[in-house]
């Protein structure tokens, strides 16, 4: 079921990227010149889009995957008899493993309206927040060519982008919560040195304050 689950959110991280290019994703591109993010940032943390609620369901479909699996994944959820895509209208990050799979994705609200600004995947058989490192998947790539002399921990993941932007690539997140014994215990296996920096409001420097502990 975990291979299977691995699958369909490759797939539909591959389907969210290739939206990018969509003329119905314009707002999309629009947030990432505005940004100024160029096209290897776009690539390097695999940025994509959700054109609506139903793209997603019909393309996994096509690709024989069920409902149940993507409610399953963390990707859907059903009012009265109709399923939609939970990030539906959202910029998206693909959440990866350290061993390169999908596990979850985290969306960006575009239209000003919404609740909430971010929405992550829920808690799944493939993934648990409280274990999960945003970027772990770069860090370990560039952990291959040499040791790193520290590594950056951040609240979110336009941080962690806006820090390899410029040049600070061993930029991880925690994704809005505070650092947990087992994600420290992950990073131990990267660098002894670990630099927190949080958002400078208040809820931050707490954070900061309990990450250090």
């Amino acid at each position: 079921k975990r291979l299977r689950l691995y699958s369909l959110m490759r797939e539909a991280a591959r389907k969210y990227n290739e939206n990018l290019s969509s003329p119905k994703a314009a707002v999309a591109r629009d947030y990432i010149v505005k940004r100024n993010l160029p096209p290897n940032i776009v690539t390097r943390f695999g940025l994509g889009y959700s054109l609506d609620t139903t793209d997603i369901i019909k393309h996994l479909e096509s690709k024989g995957y069920t409902k149940r699996e993507m409610k399953d994944a963390g990707l859907i959820e059903q009012k009265a008899d109709r399923w939609y895509d939970v990030f539906q209208g959202r910029l998206i990050f693909p959440i990866i493993s350290n061993t390169g799979e999908v596990v979850a994705f985290g969306g960006r609200a575009l239209d000003g309206k919404s609740f909430a600004k971010y929405r992550n995947s829920t808690q799944t058989e493939i993934f648990d927040k409280s274990r999960t490192v945003y970027a772990l998947n770069l860090l370990k790539k560039k952990r291959r060519a040499g040791p790193l002399d520290y590594v950056i921990m951040c609240e979110g993941y336009m941080d962690v982008i806006a820090l390899h932007k410029a040049g600070f690539d061993t930029a991880v997140a925690s994704m809005g919560t505070a650092l947990t014994p087992s994600q420290a215990k992950q990073l131990k296996n990267y660098s002894d040195k670990v630099i927190i920096s949080y958002d400078g409001d208040g809820a931050g420097q707490k954070a900061t304050l309990r990450g250090l502990d």
